[in-house]
């Protein structure tokens, strides 16, 4: 069965916003705390945090698509604040992912085609299985 273009953009879609108001919510809690250092690794929050996002970007294979707890005030929301809660471009809206992004990236492999991660023996749906080789 081939998915049509239209069904695969509402999953897509809603799958974008699940995820958008879960970190929504992580990213609150963890900016309350940004400045506080993580024993015993002498780092802050903040700076795990932003680790994280640059993990992403480097996994997922499209850019700066991920940002982390503080960025620098020119990246932030409008150009205003430095504060990052909900991560998106300019004009605060949210970025995209491809499903091959979401796959690199739960998989950490940079791969959609080679499963690890949280998934080590590949998703099990229909779409993620049709990227493995």
């Amino acid at each position: 069965m081939s998915w049509s273009a239209e069904v695969v953009d509402k999953l897509v879609a809603g799958l974008l916003g699940v995820e958008s108001g879960q970190n929504a919510v992580i990213q609150a809690y963890l900016y309350e705390h940004a400045k506080e250092i993580v024993s015993p690794y002498g780092i802050t929050v903040g700076e795990f945090i932003n680790r994280f996002s640059e993990l992403r970007d480097r996994l997922g294979h499209q850019g700066h698509k991920d940002e982390g707890l503080v960025v620098p005030l020119a990246e932030g929301v409008e150009g205003k604040i430095n504060g990052n809660v909900l991560a998106g471009d300019a004009d605060s809206v949210a970025f995209d992912r491809t499903i091959e992004e979401i796959l690199r990236i739960v998989y950490g492999s940079g791969d959609e085609k080679k499963p690890g991660g949280f998934y080590p023996k590949g998703g099990n749906g229909r779409i993620a299985r049709s990227h493995l080789l």
